[in-house]
């Protein structure tokens, strides 16, 4: 009997332990040189946390935005209480009925997560909103021949504030 209550109590466990809701994968396409992904979630209760994924191939620089419109008698407003890309805040454009929030993070190679927090979801709000990647060294120093040029040019803008035409002025009285 004790092993028939342990065996019910912990099957019931494994299903009250799983979690309530996964990370959705946001999948990205080629768009003009860059990857780029759609996210959102169109029925939003209450309060919550989203949690998104998605795969870059190498080391570049991920842009973000995402977004909210909605008036509070509309019943479709939404309130951001949190955007995170990889644990970095998005930069808040705008609040209150438009909702408006952007990044631009360096990144390395491998998984991001994007984790989008709200509360005051009203019965008809909605969120949306894409990230977009591009590849290239993070933090990239620029080649000895671009600092000999850019020295070359720094030197010819000074020369050239220097040199004064030598002009005489004569003054006559009449």
């Amino acid at each position: 009997m004790n092993k028939m209550a342990f065996l019910a109590t912990a099957a019931a466990a494994a299903f009250v332990a799983a979690p309530a809701s996964a990370a959705t994968t946001i999948n990205l396409v080629p768009v003009l040189g860059t990857l780029s992904g759609a996210f959102g979630n169109a029925h939003p209760h209450g309060s919550g946390t989203d949690v998104y994924n998605f795969t870059v191939p190498s080391d570049g620089s991920v842009f973000g935005y995402v977004g909210s419109i909605g008036l509070r008698f509309t019943f479709n407003d939404l309130d951001f209480t949190s955007v995170t890309l990889n644990g970095v805040n998005f930069d808040i454009n705008s609040s209150g009925w438009i909702e408006d929030r952007t990044i631009t993070l360096p990144v390395l190679a491998g998984v991001q997560t994007l984790s989008v927090s709200y509360k005051n979801a009203q019965r008809f709000s909605s969120y949306g909103g894409f990230v977009s990647f591009t590849a290239g060294a993070v933090g990239a120093v620029p080649e000895p021949a671009t600092w000999a040029l850019m020295i070359l040019g720094m030197g010819g803008i000074a020369g050239a504030m220097r040199h004064r035409r030598r002009t005489t002025t004569t003054v006559r009285f009449a």
